[in-house]
């Protein structure tokens, strides 16, 4: 196997860079799973000593467990550029000397990743060199389409790595595990019992000075497009005979065929949209969407997103799955809840109603927890509700550590497939339509609030 030991971050002074990469790579040099020989390319044209003094305070308010040293140890392997990538000649300059395969991370905006890969097959890059793509990929099913032709004339479809590192979180991936390993929760996993399935990722945090991105994209592209549509894929899936990468992702994409493409009569039924305005969370003070640096007004774009989306399949079919995001929320709430269908047995009277089953699977904290009814005290026919929960393993490493020590290992399996990409699109793009063309309103929402009204 090849090894690859240069990793070529474009876009290093980049809002994603200082978020994840870094720190992902810093957790990657405290753990010793960095190879000797790695070293780091940061491409930018930022000022790299205000590019490294940003990591740090990054790395040390958010990872304290990394230290110093390791902070340090880790950028003594990273040699800074500047270049202008959409000029073939300065991309050539960063990437056309090296002999050995490279690790390409794309940390910019989609469209410049876009012209960048349409010069990439003029420059000389090593053979068997990997791409790792930042979502969304395209900015549509057909700017998808056409951003992996051009890719696989020059790549092959194994070393391109379209990142969704949602798919990299332990809490994410231990959706297969209550699936899979537990014989009462697959026998009762179709729509002769689930009721409803709902992906909700809500959170408290605003806009955060993500303009450049997020306002040209917004909730539905940020959020369902690509994290929650993956979600339920593996919610939804088919059991695959085992979890290799080829099966598994086959699996997921006959999910993503069987979804129904709402029609524009059925977009203002079972989507609705929001902004949030000036409000105060837990005692702070939040301004308007509009009123965030960067932002234009005249885009109208959401921060709040829902869309109820049907499987037509023997499975699902008629079974809805609400897929819900948005910013500035009174609290932060990320979780998968599986609602099963009320008893078919009448055998409580009991005086209160009973509660339906739910199984709840928290997405940026390690929980489970499985709601029973049981007989209630000293009262045969009465029924009370009880919470079954438990704590899981603790996450060894964040997702997009996880997700580079894939890519340098050629592993695949928890990266976007070329098909993927596009029937995600397949579903959003008609979405996107009917909201350009305002045929469901965009509702403002209180900052610290619930959202807008919800879907009847």
């Amino acid at each position: 196997m090849t090894a690859h030991h240069h990793f070529v971050l474009f876009g290093a002074g980049s809002d994603v860079a200082y978020r994840y990469v870094f720190p992902a790579l810093a957790e990657l040099e405290s753990e010793n799973l960095l190879p000797r020989q790695f070293r780091i390319v940061a491409v930018t044209r930022k000022n790299w000593k205000d590019v490294c003094r940003r990591i740090r305070e990054r790395v040390g308010t958010h990872h304290k467990s990394i230290g110093r040293g390791t902070l340090t140890k880790l950028l003594a392997r990273v040699h800074h550029t500047s270049a202008e990538l959409t000029n073939p000649l300065q991309l050539e300059s960063v990437i056309g000397s090296f002999k050995n395969p490279l690790v390409l991370y794309f940390g910019l905006p989609p469209a410049i990743s876009e012209t960048i890969v349409s010069h990439l097959h003029e420059v000389r890059m090593p053979r068997h060199s990997r791409l790792m793509l930042e979502k969304p990929f395209g900015q549509d099913r057909k700017s998808a389409r056409a951003l992996n032709r051009k890719l696989l004339t020059f790549l092959e479809e194994r070393d391109i790595f379209r990142v969704d590192h949602f798919l990299g979180k332990q809490a994410v991936q231990n959706t297969l595990g209550l699936r899979f390993a537990n014989r009462v929760l697959e026998s009762a996993w179709d729509r002769e019992h689930v009721e409803k399935v709902e992906i909700v990722w809500e959170e408290q945090n605003g806009l955060e000075g993500r303009a450049g991105y997020y306002d040209s994209a917004g909730a539905l592209k940020d959020m369902i497009q690509n994290h929650l549509l993956q979600l339920m894929c593996l919610v939804a899936m088919e059991p695959p005979s085992d979890l290799s990468a080829a099966k598994f992702r086959d699996h997921k994409m006959k999910l993503l065929r069987d979804v129904r493409v709402l029609t524009t009569k059925e977009i203002p039924i079972h989507t609705r949209r929001g902004r949030y305005t000036e409000g105060r969370i837990h005692g702070r003070r939040v301004r308007g969407y509009v009123d965030e640096a960067g932002v234009d007004s005249m885009r109208r774009t959401e921060t709040f997103a829902e869309v109820r989306l049907f499987i037509d399949n023997q499975r699902w079919r008629n079974v809805p799955f609400v897929l819900r995001t948005g910013k500035a929320m009174k609290e932060n709430r990320q979780e998968l809840t599986v609602f099963f269908k009320p008893s078919r047995l009448s055998t409580f009277n009991s005086s209160r109603p009973m509660k339906s089953n739910r199984l709840r699977l928290g997405l940026s904290r390690d929980q489970v927890e499985l709601t029973l009814n049981v007989n209630g005290p000293g009262n045969l026919l009465e029924a009370d509700s009880v919470e079954l929960n438990t704590e899981l393993a603790p996450e060894p490493m964040s997702a997009y550590a996880s997700l580079i020590l894939d890519v340098l290992k050629g592993d695949p399996i928890f990266f976007i497939r070329n098909d993927e990409a596009e029937e995600a699109w397949r579903i959003i793009d008609p979405i996107v339509a009917a909201w350009k063309r305002n045929l469901v309103p965009l509702r403002s929402y209180r900052a610290g609030s619930a959202g807008p009204p919800a879907l009847k």
